[in-house]
């Protein structure tokens, strides 16, 4: 037999595929046919014999598998659309019974073989694409983590029910440094879209963004006298920082620390897990403790006097040490007012003029 011949199982359709005149509209013109033709189309319900486009998407009845191709009628169509078993299209049709109807894009057609080429994956990405682009401000997708490079992280960004390429920098894989860079491969995540790299159709998300969308939420949750757990990110000679609640970051003041710990900051390393308190936040910060105690801060007000000890003169001013983790400041226009000069390590007698808990301020003049 002819390989480019047409099998026909009806002969009495022989005559629908005799040419491939079709009209302007895609549709098979059967004006001059005899009127018992007319009837056979009519019986048979190819009144309608259409022609496939490359780029049209159509819903098509899915037939089940023939050897290594999925198969898909469409009524009005000379052949039926098939898709190659690979794995980008496999996955979208696990879960698709015989009968079921679908879109399917035509990729590509052979009129002269009768070849009806299709993708269900080329549609379901395009459209996933569309999607991910028109996503509102503050949206996230969810993201599989799928491995480490130098730069950052390979991931999968899944979009109604289609995974498209996407690449995540060290930079915005946390709120802060990761301690073990290794530690969220394998894991799934939340993030946002950064960019679309056109050239590479791949995306650039942040988890770092969708961390941070959490905080005003977070912050608002928290509660006093809670012992919460964290890890450590870094240490100053002041003080260390501190992760926890996954979107979080605090300071536990160096007088706040464990006693164990208060002479030695710089053996704790990053990673280390941590117990502490909520001492006090203002604004944007955090202020944690390890030590459930009164300072200065918590009773503090205009108009009070206290001993300090100057700790510095500076150009705007001289900084006075009120207690081991608490400074205030006189304004050097203060100063001058009262035309004072004081020495590092001297003590005073000083009166708050002002606070700014906000700022962690406060303002002093001479008592």
């Amino acid at each position: 037999m002819n390989m480019n011949e047409t099998i026909i199982a009806n002969p009495d359709l022989a005559f629908v595929f005799e040419d491939n005149s079709f009209s302007a509209k895609g549709k098979k013109s059967f004006s001059n046919i005899s009127k018992e033709k007319q009837e056979i189309l009519k019986l048979y319900n190819l009144d309608d014999v259409q022609s496939p486009e490359k780029g049209q998407v159509v819903s098509a009845k899915y037939q089940g598998k023939i050897g290594d191709q999925f198969v898909f009628s469409v009524r009005g169509y000379k052949d039926d659309i098939r898709i190659d078993d690979k794995i980008g299209e496999a996955k979208y049709l696990k879960n698709t019974s015989v009968g079921e109807l679908i879109d399917v894009l035509i990729s590509d057609v052979d009129h002269d073989n009768y070849l009806i080429k299709g993708s269900i994956a080329t549609l379901y990405e395009s459209r996933a694409h569309q999607n991910l682009k028109s996503l509102e401000e503050g949206q996230s997708v969810t993201a599989y983590i799928k491995g480490l490079n130098p730069a950052g992280y390979d991931v999968e960004l899944s979009h109604g029910g289609v995974t498209l390429p996407g690449f995540m920098p060290n930079t915005l894989a946390g709120i802060n440094k990761l301690v073990d860079s290794n530690s969220i491969v394998g894991q799934t995540f939340e993030v946002m879209i950064e960019s679309l790299s056109e050239h590479e159709g791949t995306y650039i998300v942040s988890r770092r963004k969708y961390l941070q969308s959490l905080i005003p939420a977070a912050v608002k949750q928290l509660e006093y006298g809670t012992v919460y757990n964290g890890h450590v990110t870094g240490t100053t000679p002041f003080g260390v920082f501190v992760e926890f609640n996954e979107c979080l970051t605090g300071m536990i003041h160096k007088a706040n620390v464990d006693v164990e710990w208060q002479d030695r900051l710089t053996s704790i390393k990053p990673g280390f897990n941590i117990e502490f308190y909520i001492k006090e936040v203002i604004k944007d910060k955090i202020i944690l403790t390890q030590i459930l105690r009164e300072t200065l801060w918590d009773n503090i007000k205009n108009g009070q006097t206290l001993n300090g000890v100057v700790k510095d003169t500076k150009q705007f001013g001289t900084l006075v040490n009120l207690d081991d983790e608490t400074v205030g400041l006189i304004h050097t226009s203060e100063m001058e007012k009262l035309g004072k000069k004081f020495t590092s390590g001297q003590e005073i007698k000083v009166k708050v003029l002002s606070v700014d808990r906000m700022s962690r301020k406060i303002f002093l003049t001479v008592g």
